[in-house]
C-alpha cells in the first residue's frame, strides 16, 4: 500500500536560473572558437620515453576579429604553427604557455576568417611514469621478462599531457588517431586500424597505424596502447569482436572478463534500447594503473588485478571485483561516453549512474551473489559514511576551475549517485524508469548534458515531479536521520495497528545539530515493513514531522522495520521498545527480517552510537543478538562494526579484553560452523566463500592467540611458502588473514619469507596477499622494516602504499609508527608522486594518517598537512580529520558509557 503526499510537491523541470547558476564562476576557454575534427600522428621512442607529433585541427571559428587560439597543453612543447583557411595561410607570431591554467596560446598577425579553418603545428611530449597522460609503465611476461609499454590515462584532465587539445568534456570532436611505432610491436586505439604501413624502405623498422575516425566524444575518452600483447577475443550476440589484451603469457587469465564484457554488453543493448555504436571494445591490462579502470570509448584500460583472472586460483572476492569493475566501465560505453556530463559539476551523471549499473547488471548475470545486499553494505555504507560529515558536499557539486573535479571522485559521486538512482527505480517503477532511459538516451546521444536533462526524461515516463523530489537529494549535502518520536498502539476491528510519528533532520557524524540557517528537509519515499505483513506499506513526506498508521498482523508486539530493504540513503532511530522487537527478527534461527535489512540495523545503530544518538551498550548487546547469524553480506557488516570498537576499545586494556572475548564468542562459533574447508560431498558456493573468508580475516584479530586457529593457519602458510602456486591448502579467499596470523605469532623469519614470497608471485592479486598481510608485525623495528620495504622500489607505484596502511590498520603501535614514517620521510613519498594523480598521494596520506581517535592527532596532523600542501587535497584531507575527530567522540561516548565498566560484561 502507498500513502503519498506527491502532490504537495510542484512538477516539472528545474528552472532556469538553477541552470544559469551552475555556470557562474566557471574557468574555461574562450568559446569563440571550437575543435570539430582532430587528425593526430605520434611516434613515441622507447629508449628515450619522449614521442613526436604532428597534429591538424579542423576548427570552427565563431565570430569575427579573432586573433589568438587558446587550448589546453601540459609538458608539451610546440612547434611550426600555421592556420589556414581556403587561400589564407597565417603563421602564429607567438606561442606562450599558462603554467598554472594548463593553456597554450597561439597568437596570429591578423584575424582569423570566421568559418572552418585548419589549425596545425609539430610537437614533443614525455612518456611518464606517473600514471597520466600518454605514460610508460613495465609489464612482465609469463616468463618474467620486462616488458616496457605506453598507455594513456586522460580523464579528467591529462588529454592535454599527451596533444594540445580544447580538453573540456562539452567540446567534443571526431579523432583520427596515427601511431608509428616498431614493427614487433601491437598498437591500437578507439577506432579499429583503418590502413597499416611498413616503413622498412626508410629503414627504420617502423610500421605506420592509421585508425578509424571516431564518433564525435570528448578528449577525456580518447586512448592508445602501444607494446607486446597477447589477446583472447570473442563476439557478442549483437556482433561486437571483443578483445582482452594482456602481458605475453598472460592471455588465459583474460577468459572470465571476456565473457563478462560479451554478456554486459548485450545485457545493456538491450536494456538502453540503443546498441553500442562501435564495431569493437577491447580491453587492456595495463602494467601501471592510478584508478581501478578507465572507460575509454572501445579501448578500456584496466588495472592487471581488476581485469585478469586466475581461474584455478582467484577468490571470489576478486571474481567479484572484476565483474562489478567490468559492468562498471561497460556502463560508461553509453552512460559518459555516449551521453556526457557537459561539465564535470555533473560528474555524477557518469559514476553515480555506472556505478549503480555495475551491480544492476552483476546481478543480472549472477543472481546468486546476492548483489543488492552487497550494495547496502557496500556502496550505500559507504555514501553514508562519507555523507555524514559536514566536510562533505553535494552529489551536484559547483566545479569553477576544472581541477576541483579531481577531489569529488569519491564516495558521493560514485556511491551516493548509486544510491538515488537505485531510489529512483524504486519510486518510479521498471518499466517507468527504463523508458526514461531510452528516451535520454535518444535524446541526447553524441552530445553533452545537465542533470535536469535526465529528470526530465524521467518526469515525462514517470507523471512524478522527479526534478523537485531528486533536488533536496543531489543539490544538497547530507542525508535524513528519520526519528521515530512517538508510537501508539491502536485496537481496531481489523486487528491492531500502530500509529507513528516521525521527525526528520539533518544527520551529522559526530552528533552535532544543525546551527541557524542549516535546517533542511528531503522528499523521502519510506518502505515499511511489518511483522507477518503480506506486503510492505509505502509512505512519502517532505515536512519535518509526519505521521502514519500500519496494520499490525501478529499483534501489538509485532516488529516494525523503517527504511525496509535500505532502499533510501537514510539513518533510522527507534525507541528502545521497537529495537528490542526488532531484535526479534535478528536473533530467531530462521531471522524473519531480510539479511538487508539486519545490516541496516546493525550499521543504523553503530552510526547511532558514534552520533551519541544511542547507548554503545545498546549496540554491542544488539551485536550479541547475532549469535548464529550464517549470511555472508551480514557478516562483513558485522565484521565492520567490530573492528571499529576494536580500535576504540583498545584505550582501555582491561575493558578491551572482555570485548575481545565477547567478539571471539561470535566468531569461533561462526568459524566453525563455515570450516577452513567446504564440508565433503557439499557444495561450495561463491556466498559460502565470502562468509569464509571474513571470518577467517575476524578470527585474525580476536583469535589469533587460539592455539586451533594458529595450528591451521601456520599449517596453510608453510604450505603456501613451500609451494606458492598450489592454492589448495591456502584458498586465496583467506591467504590475507592466514599470513597475518602466521606472521603475528612469528616474526622476522616469517616476514622475510613475506618478501621472497612477493617476489615470486606472478599477478598482482598474489602480489597484494602480500602487500596487505606484512603489517602484522609486533616491533617497531619490523614496522620499519616493512615501511622502508614500501618505498624501497620492490613495490609498483600503483601498490606502495599499501603495506604502509597494513601497517598502520594493525594496531595502536603501528598506526603511531606509520606516522612518524610519514613525518620522517615526506620528502621521499612526496618525490615518488611527483606529478601522479592527486589520488595516490592521498591514499598515501589516507594510509599513513587516518586511523586516530583523538583531537589532539587530529590538530597536529592538520597543521603538518596545511604547511606542506596548503589547499592541495584539501577536501580529502577536512573528510579525514573530521573523521579522526569523530572517533574522539565516539572514544568520549564509550567511556560515559556502562561497557566502560566490568560489571557490564559478566555474564548474564
Amino acid at each position: 500500500s502507498t500513502q503519498s503526499t506527491w502532490g504537495e510537491i510542484p512538477r516539472g523541470m528545474a528552472d532556469q536560473s538553477r541552470r544559469a547558476a551552475k555556470k557562474s564562476g566557471r574557468v574555461q576557454l574562450p568559446t569563440h572558437t571550437a575543435p570539430v575534427r582532430y587528425s593526430i600522428t605520434l611516434e613515441p621512442c622507447l629508449q628515450s620515453f619522449t614521442y613526436t607529433g604532428h597534429e591538424e585541427v579542423e576548427v570552427e571559428v565563431r565570430q569575427g576579429g579573432v586573433t589568438e587560439l587558446v587550448l589546453h597543453s601540459k609538458e608539451i612543447s610546440v612547434s611550426d604553427v600555421k592556420f589556414c583557411s581556403g587561400e589564407t595561410e597565417l603563421e602564429a607570431i607567438s606561442v606562450s604557455y599558462n603554467l598554472k591554467l594548463t593553456t597554450l596560446t597561439l597568437g596570429f598577425e591578423s584575424a582569423l576568417p570566421e568559418g572552418a579553418g585548419v589549425l596545425s603545428f609539430n610537437f614533443v611530449g614525455i612518456n611518464n611514469n606517473q600514471m597520466c597522460g600518454f605514460y610508460r609503465s613495465v609489464a612482465h611476461s609469463v616468463t618474467g621478462e620486462k616488458k616496457t609499454m605506453l598507455s594513456t590515462q586522460f580523464e579528467s584532465l591529462d588529454a592535454r599531457r599527451a596533444f594540445p587539445c580544447w580538453d573540456e568534456p562539452a567540446l567534443k570532436a571526431v579523432f583520427s588517431i596515427t601511431l608509428i611505432v616498431p614493427v614487433g610491436l601491437h598498437a591500437f586505439s578507439n577506432m579499429p586500424e583503418s590502413a597499416c604501413e611498413y616503413l622498412d624502405h626508410q629503414k627504420l623498422g617502423k610500421k605506420r597505424i592509421s585508425f578509424m575516425d571516431t564518433p564525435r566524444m570528448s578528449t577525456y575518452l580518447v586512448a592508445f596502447c602501444v607494446g607486446e600483447f597477447d589477446f583472447v577475443q570473442q563476439s557478442t550476440k549483437h556482433g561486437v569482436l571483443v578483445r582482452v589484451y594482456t602481458a605475453p603469457g598472460h592471455a588465459r587469465l583474460g577468459r572470465f572478463s571476456l565473457q563478462i564484457a560479451c554478456d554486459t554488453l548485450d545485457f545493456y543493448n538491450d536494456f538502453f534500447d540503443v546498441k553500442y555504436p562501435l564495431p569493437k571494445l577491447d580491453m587492456v591490462a595495463v602494467a601501471e594503473f592510478a584508478a581501478g579502470a578507465m572507460e575509454n570509448w572501445g579501448l578500456v584500460t584496466y588495472r592487471e588485478v581488476d581485469l585478469l583472472v586466475d581461474p584455478q586460483t582467484a577468490s571470489p572476492q576478486q571474481r567479484q571485483r572484476v565483474c562489478t569493475v567490468v559492468t562498471h566501465e561497460l556502463a560508461h560505453q553509453w552512460f559518459g561516453n555516449l551521453v556526457t556530463m557537459a561539465w564535470w559539476d555533473d560528474l555524477w551523471l557518469n559514476e553515480g549512474f555506472a556505478a549503480w549499473s555495475q551491480t544492476f547488471a552483476a546481478d543480472a548475470l549472477f543472481p546468486e551473489w546476492n548483489m543488492w545486499e552487497q550494495f547496502v553494505l557496500g556502496d550505500q555504507a559507504a555514501a553514508l559514511r562519507l555523507d555524514s560529515l559536514r566536510t562533505s558536499h553535494p552529489i551536484q557539486v559547483p566545479i569553477h576551475h576544472a581541477e576541483e573535479v579531481e577531489q569529488i571522485f569519491d564516495a558521493i559521486s560514485y556511491c551516493k549517485g548509486a544510491c538515488v538512482v537505485r531510489m529512483l527505480q524504486a519510486l518510479m517503477g521498471v518499466d517507468a524508469f527504463r523508458q526514461g532511459l531510452r528516451n535520454y538516451m535518444r535524446k541526447h546521444q553524441y552530445s553533452n548534458t545537465e542533470t535536469y536533462d535526465l529528470w526530465a526524461a524521467w518526469e515525462e515516463t514517470s507523471g512524478l515531479p522527479i526534478s523537485n523530489i531528486m533536488a533536496t537529494w543531489t543539490e544538497q549535502m547530507g542525508f535524513p536521520l528519520v526519528t521515530v518520536t512517538d508510537q501508539q498502539i491502536l485496537a481496531g476491528p481489523d486487528g491492531a495497528a500502530m500509529k507513528l510519528t516521525l521527525h526528520q533532520r539533518w544527520f551529522i557524524a559526530d552528533g552535532s545539530l544543525p546551527g541557524p540557517g542549516e535546517d533542511k528537509l528531503w522528499t523521502i519515499n519510506l518502505v515499511v515493513n511489518v511483522e507477518g505483513a503480506q506486503a510492505p506499506t509505502t509512505f512519502s513526506f517532505s515536512s519535518a514531522t509526519a505521521e502514519f498508521t500500519v496494520p499490525l498482523p501478529k499483534g501489538p508486539h509485532s516488529w516494525v522495520k523503517l527504511n525496509a530493504g535500505q532502499i533510501a540513503p537514510l539513518r533510522v532511530s527507534y525507541p528502545e521498545k521497537m529495537l528490542l522487537e526488532l531484535r526479534r527478527g535478528i536473533h530467531a534461527a530462521d531471522p524473519a527480517l531480510s539479511p538487508s535489512d539486519r545490516l541496516g540495523i546493525i550499521l543504523d545503530s553503530f552510526a547511532l552510537v558514534k552520533a551519541g544518538l544511542q547507548d554503545p551498550a545498546f549496540c554491542v548487546k544488539t551485536l550479541e543478538a547475532f549469535a548464529g547469524e550464517r549470511n555472508a553480506t551480514v557478516w562483513s557488516g558485522l565484521s565492520g562494526v567490530l573492528l571499529a570498537f576494536d580500535r576504540i576499545l583498545q584505550e582501555e586494556p582491561a575493558v578491551y579484553g572482555h570485548f575481545v572475548s565477547m567478539a571471539r564468542g561470535l566468531v569461533l562459533p561462526a568459524l566453525q560452523s563455515v570450516g577452513w574447508e567446504a564440508a565433503p560431498n557439499t557444495v561450495d558456493t561463491h556466498v559460502n566463500k565470502l562468509l569464509r573468508g571474513t571470518v577467517v580475516a575476524l578470527a585474525a584479530t580476536f583469535c589469533r592467540n587460539d592455539a586451533q586457529v594458529v595450528e591451521q593457519a601456520r599449517r596453510r602458510f608453510d604450505a603456501v611458502v613451500a609451494a606458492p602456486t598450489d592454492s589448495t591448502a591456502c584458498p586465496s579467499e583467506y591467504k590475507v588473514p592466514v599470513f597475518q596470523i602466521a606472521l603475528a605469532n612469528g616474526g622476522e623469519a616469517e616476514l622475510e619469507q613475506l618478501f621472497a614470497l612477493y617476489a615470486q608471485c606472478k599477478t598482482d592479486a598474489d602480489r597484494r596477499h602480500v602487500l596487505m598481510s606484512v603489517g602484522a608485525v609486533d616491533s617497531d623495528r619490523l614496522r620499519l622494516k616493512v615501511l622502508e620495504w614500501a618505498i624501497s622500489g620492490a613495490i609498483k607505484l600503483q601498490d606502495f602504499f599499501y603495506p604502509i596502511g597494513a601497517v598502520s590498520a594493525w594496531s595502536t603501535q603501528g598506526s603511531n609508527a606509520t606516522w612518524q614514517f610519514f613525518q620522517q620521510r615526506y620528502h621521499d613519498l612526496r618525490t615518488m608522486l611527483r606529478t601522479a594523480p592527486s589520488g595516490l598521494f592521498e591514499a598515501v596520506i589516507g594510509s599513513c594518517c587516518s586511523r586516530f581517535s583523538t583531537a589532539a592527532m587530529a590538530d597536529q596532523i592538520g597543521a603538518f598537512l596545511k604547511a606542506r600542501l596548503g589547499k592541495t587535497s584539501e577536501r580529502m584531507i577536512s573528510q579525514m580529520l573530521e573523521t579522526i575527530r569523530g572517533n574522539a567522540v565516539l572514544l568520549a561516548h564509550c567511556k560515559n558509557s556502562s561497557i566502560w565498566n566490568l560489571p557490564f560484561w559478566a555474564p548474564s
